[in-house]
């Protein structure tokens, strides 16, 4: 290290000044501008800057300060990899780094090549480190090739100490307002589902078997006891859990949605339980779970049958102890949320060949609610008919069309394989085709029936082949097509990313697509 002229200011008083200004705000831009005014004070015609690691992308540092004398702030806002620059060696090293002589014709750094031009010889990067966690780095510039004289050199390690504590405070207060702003979309959306689940509740009980199955759910809503509730795709197992969580004691509170089905494997654990900062690659923030986010209400496990097994461990303990831990994390999390789980899988099947936990399932089946396919309930075709045509037409703006006989004879005939959810989206693609003036109704016996299960001469056919055959017949029916209104998962009443899922369960989708 050089030894150039003294500071301004000994040691002491840039750690006095700094504490006094830095660390008595939480906004951000406020903590650079006044750590500006410091640095500009204390190292005059050097140039400083502030590099921060950019939370979407940990291989990248962005400046977002820049004191330059000279040359006003070039670079700032600049994006700079992590590898092969300057402040990328301190943040890997953990330690000051130290470049002596730079030359923008043989640039061994990224710095260098914006830095050298403007005649800066020398650079020394400090990580800014706060609890182990890396979050950027001071760096400053000389156009001396002496470098930082030892005072200086200390005055900048102590800086970059307390500018991490105020960077760390800053983006805990960003995050805090991220996650408020989130919470508070979140509650609109809570509110206009509640609002919409109240509203579709009323078909519900529009035949005996549903009046048998809403009279369970009446029983069992007061209580906090684990519910699941089983059914075919589509027979609307999310609408009885919301109507579950509507007649608790939780109604006020946050009901919280996890699809097993529609999420990678690989993130289910986060989704449920969340993760820390740095808990795996990609992490660059922390992650509340859904176990947290419906603290007080009720989290709604659809597709249980698709968790993966590693996962079931961890559901167990989380029902059990009434605990989770986050990815990342020792801490245990203690959670007051009520499960309700749904499936269509025969879980007993899984238990018996050890692709679901025996603990976990008799710990689910608590208290089991079958809801009926929409076949073997066709009295409520047509009340389901006419509140779905009152609805749609309303959201089209235009006059609810009667509906004539034969189409109520027509919907009554077909078996209805995607259930509630596939008479829903029919209805709504017969009043559009019918442009708001009538029902036009698509070809219903070309499409696939879960009533038709497919046999080998007098036996019934396994689950699985079943399952194969209609999906096959679906993709057949809509000439590949998975997306889309004519595509099959509309003819099944699937999500398309959940008919994605299990066409890769079932080995569809590769033989498919050969």
């Amino acid at each position: 290290m050089g030894e150039n002229a003294s500071p301004a200011r000994s040691s002491r008083g840039v750690v006095e000044e700094a504490i006094e200004t830095i660390l008595s705000t939480v906004d951000m831009q406020e903590v650079l501008d006044r750590t500006g005014a410091i640095l500009k004070r204390h190292f005059g015609e050097t140039r400083v800057s502030i590099h921060r690691i950019t939370p979407e992308d940990p291989g990248l540092i962005e400046i977002v300060f820049v004191y330059d004398p000279s040359s006003l702030q070039e670079g700032l806002g600049r994006r700079l990899p992590v590898h092969g620059s300057v402040c990328g060696e301190a943040i890997a090293q953990g330690r000051p780094v130290e470049v002596r002589g730079m030359d923008p014709r043989e640039p061994r750094f990224h710095e260098e090549a914006f830095l050298g031009p403007l005649g800066y010889r020398h650079l020394v990067s400090f990580p800014l480190t706060f609890e182990r966690e890396t979050l950027g780095t001071l760096d400053i510039a000389l156009r001396s090739p002496r470098g930082l004289n030892k005072n200086r050199w200390k005055d900048a390690e102590q800086l970059s100490r307390l500018i991490a504590i105020a960077l760390h405070n800053s983006m805990l207060m960003e995050e805090t307002r991220r996650l408020n702003k989130m919470l508070g979309k979140e509650n609109v959306l809570l509110k206009s589902e509640l609002k919409l689940a109240r509203g579709n509740a009323r078909y519900v009980v529009e035949s005996p078997l549903m009046r048998e199955v809403t009279e369970k759910v009446r029983l069992v809503a007061p209580t906090d006891m684990t519910v699941l509730i089983r059914g075919e795709t589509g027979t609307g197992k999310e609408g009885l859990a919301r109507l579950l969580h509507d007649l608790s004691a939780r109604k006020d509170e946050h009901f919280a949605v996890v699809n097993l089905a529609a999420i990678p494997e690989t993130l289910i654990e986060s989704e449920l339980f969340g993760h820390e900062r740095a808990a795996f690659t990609g992490a660059t923030q922390r992650k509340i779970g859904q176990f947290e986010t419906a603290a007080k209400g009720t989290l709604f496990l659809d597709e249980i049958g698709d968790a993966p097994v590693a996962v079931q461990v961890k559901l167990l303990r989380a029902l059990q102890e009434r605990e989770i831990q986050r990815l990342g994390s020792n801490e245990l999390i203690p959670i007051d949320v009520r499960v309700v789980a749904a499936t269509n899988r025969p879980l007993e099947d899984m238990v018996e060949d050890g692709t679901f936990r025996s603990d976990l399932y008799y710990r689910l089946n608590i208290f089991p609610i079958q809801v009926p396919p929409l076949r073997e309930r066709r009295a409520a075709i047509r009340p389901l008919t006419v509140y779905f045509v009152e609805r749609f037409a309303t959201m089209m703006h235009v006059k609810p069309p009667v509906v004539p006989e034969s189409a109520f004879l027509a919907l009554e005939a077909y078996d209805w394989p995607g259930n509630v959810r596939e008479l829903e989206n029919t209805v709504a693609r017969a009043l559009i085709l019918g442009q708001g003036k009538g029902l036009v109704l698509p070809d219903l016996a070309g499409a696939p029936s879960s009533g038709r299960v497919p046999r080998r001469g007098n036996r019934v056919a396994p689950f699985e082949e079943a399952v194969q055959a209609i999906l096959l017949e679906a993709l057949e029916a809509a000439h590949g097509k998975i997306y889309g209104p004519e595509g099959a998962a509309a003819m099944l009443g699937l999500r398309p990313t959940t008919l994605q899922g299990k066409l890769k369960r079932y080995g569809i989708l590769r033989a498919h697509n050969a």
